[in-house]
C-alpha cells in the first residue's frame, strides 16, 4: 500500500491493503446487521446505507478540496460502525451529522481522538434520541424520518437500563446473549458480535491486545464495583447488554486512535474496560462504552511514548526512562 508521509489517518501496517482491511470489518459486522434487520425490518439497513453514503461523500469532498488522499470505502465503513451504535428508529438527519464529525476528526485529528466516540458521545449526553429505542421485533418503516414522535407508543427499555435501576431484566440470559432484546442496531446479539470479533482476530484485522484488554479490564472492575458476593449472573447481563462486545471488536480497535505498540494497546484496552464499568457505576449507561473510548484515546500517544522501544530516534528500555522522554533532557542513541 502506497501512502504518502502526509496522508491522513488511519496509518495501518498490515499485509492487507486498506480496501481488504475495511472489507473484513464489513464482513464481521454482517451477521449482526442481518439480525437487526430480522428484528426491526429494513429500517436498520436504511440507517446503515445513509451512514455509509455520508461517509463516502464527505471523504470524496475532502479529497477534492485537498487534492488527493481519498479513502472513500474506508470512510464508508466508518459510517457503518457509527450506525451500529444507533437505535433503529434514529432520526435520519442525525446520521450524516455524526458521520461528518467522525470523518473530519479522523482526517484532521487522526491519532489524537477516537472519531467514533467523539462523533456519538455528544448526541448521547445532550439529546435523548440516541437512547430512544423501540421494542425489538416490531417492524419499523423506512419512510418515517424519525420515530422520536412515536416514542410514547413504541418506546422500550433496554436490558441495561433495567439493570441500572437495580433489578435483573425480565429476559433470560440466553435470549439476551442470542439477541432477543431491545438494543442498538449492532449490539443486539452478543453471540454474533463475538463471532465477528473472532473473524477479525483470525484475519489479524484487529489486535487481540485491545479486545482482550478491554474485556479483561471490564471484568475485573465489575467485580470491584458491582459484585455483591452472590449474583454472578449480573456479570452476564452487563456484558451482553449495552454494546460491550460492539465496543470490544469495533470501537476500541479503531486504528486511527489506538496506540501503535502492542503493550500500549493492551493498557489502552484495560483502561477502556475499566472506565466503562466506572461510568456505569456513576450512572452513565448507554454511553459508557463510547465515553470510555473517548477518554482513553486522549492518552494513546502517551502510551506509545511509554511503551515504545524506540521513539523518534531515542532508545529506552525501562518504563522510568521512557517516561523521561517526555522531558527536555534525554540521551540520543549513538
Amino acid at each position: 500500500m502506497n501512502n504518502s508521509i502526509g496522508s491522513s489517518a488511519p496509518h495501518i501496517r498490515s499485509g492487507n491493503n486498506e480496501f481488504l482491511f475495511s472489507l473484513d470489518i464489513m464482513i464481521a459486522a454482517l451477521p449482526a446487521i442481518i439480525w437487526s434487520i430480522i428484528a426491526y425490518g429494513m429500517r436498520p439497513l436504511a440507517v446503515i446505507a445513509v451512514a455509509m453514503l455520508s461517509g463516502a461523500l464527505f471523504d470524496l469532498i475532502y479529497a477534492v478540496i485537498f487534492k488527493g488522499g481519498a479513502r472513500v470505502f474506508n470512510s464508508a465503513v466508518l459510517g457503518m460502525i457509527i450506525a451500529l451504535f444507533m437505535p433503529a428508529g434514529i432520526n435520519y438527519i442525525i446520521i450524516p451529522i455524526a458521520v461528518f464529525i467522525a470523518v473530519t476528526l479522523r482526517r484532521f485529528l487522526g491519532g489524537v481522538i477516537n472519531p467514533i466516540a467523539a462523533a456519538l458521545v455528544p448526541f448521547f449526553i445532550f439529546t435523548g434520541m440516541m437512547t430512544a429505542h423501540t421494542e425489538a421485533f416490531v417492524k419499523l418503516e423506512i419512510g418515517v424520518t424519525s420515530y422520536w414522535d412515536q416514542m410514547n407508543e413504541l418506546a422500550a427499555e433496554t436490558p441495561l437500563e433495567v439493570l441500572m435501576s437495580g433489578v435483573i431484566p425480565n429476559i433470560k440470559m440466553l435470549d439476551l446473549f442470542l439477541g432477543n432484546a431491545t438494543e442498538s442496531i449492532g449490539a443486539m446479539s452478543a453471540l454474533l458480535l463475538i463471532l465477528g470479533g473472532i473473524y477479525l482476530l483470525a484475519r489479524r484485522t484487529i489486535s487481540w491486545q485491545s479486545s482482550v484488554g478491554y474485556l479483561g479490564g471490564a471484568i475485573v472492575v465489575w467485580f470491584f464495583l458491582f459484585f455483591d458476593g452472590a449474583h454472578y449472573e449480573y456479570l452476564v447481563y452487563h456484558f451482553c447488554a449495552g454494546g460491550i462486545f460492539l465496543g470490544a471488536f469495533f470501537g476500541v480497535t479503531e486504528h486511527s486512535s489506538a496506540p501503535v505498540t502492542q503493550t500500549g494497546r493492551f493498557i489502552h484496552g484495560i483502561g477502556c474496560g475499566a472506565l466503562t464499568m466506572l461510568f456505569r457505576k456513576l450512572g452513565f449507561a448507554a454511553e459508557s462504552v463510547l465515553l470510555s473510548m473517548l477518554v482513553m484515546s486522549i492518552f494513546s500517544r502517551v502510551l506509545d511514548m511509554i511503551t515504545a522501544e524506540r521513539y523518534f530516534g531515542y532508545h529506552s528500555k525501562k518504563i522510568g526512562e521512557r517516561l523521561g522522554t517526555l522531558l527536555p533532557s534525554r540521551t540520543k542513541e549513538e
